[in-house]
């Protein structure tokens, strides 16, 4: 038991992660939730817990009744708001609250009704705009709900909000491209009304401007974040008088939308066209060759939100603007020559040196690109950085690029640099 009196108490979160269960199981298993737990689990839990020195309070002098949060986002079938709602949703049972969910379809109208019918039922209220914030939600806030900002901004920098960074992930993404080799790189992405999609253009324009490269118009798709859309721009980016050699897609609906495109075309990535996609849904895996993807961090973002809500509000005094960076995870669908297939890479792998903790040799390239490095590494200088002399020369590379000046954007208060628990 830990009896130090200077050392921070121990949290429910501390417990879980000592006993390696969710959140949600050890508020089950120490009584919070009403879930059964089989006998064993109880025991390691509260194994953990004693070891730790974890105090169960009493629930009932914390607060009355449990909160009821609201979170409205465009689709609830959409695989990135799918993992984020999933980790709100885990982060607030753990603590005796619950999660209504509501779709807003990215219409603003609808969105705007599904919050004033919400609002005489919530405590506090989780948002992905679909535009600028609504009149709704502003009156929500006035009168001192907690109101948190997932993933877009909604032209409200006085409320709370959690993004990853868009704009730096574009530029990654597109370099990575522009160091492969491609000339022609075309960019699907979805409406500009939407803040997500505007950073994610600009950071696709910067790292044109970094590689000398003037943005062609005709190779820039903007619509809605749809399959549909994704194959309808494939269908227009392939009438120009040159193709495009690579496709950066913005979000994991529109490069399913895109490979639809491709193969209904008779085109294969990346021996045709090259692409890199946005979301590491479960198809980006599983197609084949697999599709390199920016990897958000959904889980972070969903936690971020939570706790930022059940602080009471006070961050709506001096909203906090937490920023998530983002991984790229490297796989085969960006590559100029098609990679030697994975189950083959092992022993190279492990001849140039071991990877970083957690990824297998076998998913280790045998030359990182420049910004990037293999899947679910970080950017932060590791083994990877002594391997080789061309290692060497793309971290520097990296650096470069990362020290580049950044764009100008309003200033933001308190912003909060964190990395997200899974790469995307």
């Amino acid at each position: 038991m830990n009896n130090n009196a200077n050392t921070k108490a121990a949290t429910l979160r501390d417990v879980a992660a000592h006993a390696g269960v969710s959140l949600a199981t050890a508020s089950c298993a120490l009584g919070h939730g009403r879930r059964g737990v089989s006998d064993e689990m109880r025991a390691k839990v509260q194994r953990a817990a004693d070891e730790l020195g974890y105090q169960l309070r009493p629930r009932g002098r914390q607060r009355v009744r449990s909160l009821t949060v609201g979170a409205v986002v465009p689709d609830i079938r959409n695989s990135f708001f799918v993992s984020v709602l999933g980790a709100m949703d885990e982060s607030l049972r753990a603590d005796g609250h619950r999660l209504i969910v509501a779709p807003s379809g990215e219409d603003p109208e609808v969105e705007n009704d599904v919050v004033e019918r919400l609002s005489s039922r919530i405590d506090a209220l989780a948002l992905a705009p679909t535009a600028a914030v609504g009149p709704a939600t502003a009156a929500l806030a006035r009168r001192g709900v907690p109101v948190v900002l997932v993933d877009r901004d909604g032209a409200a920098p006085h409320l709370p909000s959690v993004a990853m960074d868009n704009f730096d992930s574009g530029r990654r993404a597109t370099m990575v491209l522009v160091e492969a080799g491609y000339e022609r790189i075309a960019l699907v992405n979805g409406p500009q009304r939407v803040s997500t999609a505007r950073d994610r253009t600009e950071g696709y324009l910067a790292a044109l401007a970094d590689a000398g490269r003037v943005p062609h118009p005709e190779r820039i798709w903007t619509g809605e974040f749809t399959l549909q859309d994704g194959r309808t721009a494939v269908h227009r980016l392939l009438q120009a008088r040159r193709r495009p050699d690579a496709i950066f897609s913005t979000s994991a609906i529109l490069t399913s939308g895109v490979l639809f495109g491709l193969r209904e075309h008779g085109l294969r990535w990346p021996d045709d066209v090259a692409v890199i996609g946005y979301g590491d849904a479960v198809f980006a895996s599983l197609v084949e060759p697999a599709v390199t993807v920016v990897e958000q961090p959904t889980v972070a973002m969903g936690e971020a939100a939570v706790r930022i809500l059940l602080s009471g509000g006070r961050e709506q005094q001096s909203p906090t603007h937490v920023v998530l960076s983002s991984n790229l995870v490297l796989r085969d669908s960006h590559w100029r020559t098609p990679r030697v297939a994975t189950r083959q890479r092992g022993a190279a792998g492990a001849a140039t040196g071991a990877p970083a903790p957690g990824v297998a040799a076998s998913d280790v390239p045998p030359a990182p690109q420049v910004g990037v490095t293999a899947a679910a590494e970080t950017l932060a200088p590791g083994p990877l950085a002594e391997r080789a002399p061309a290692a060497r020369a793309a971290r520097e590379r990296a650096s470069q690029l990362r020290q580049a000046p950044a764009r100008t954007s309003p200033p933001r208060t308190a912003v909060v640099a964190a990395r997200g628990e899974q790469a995307w």
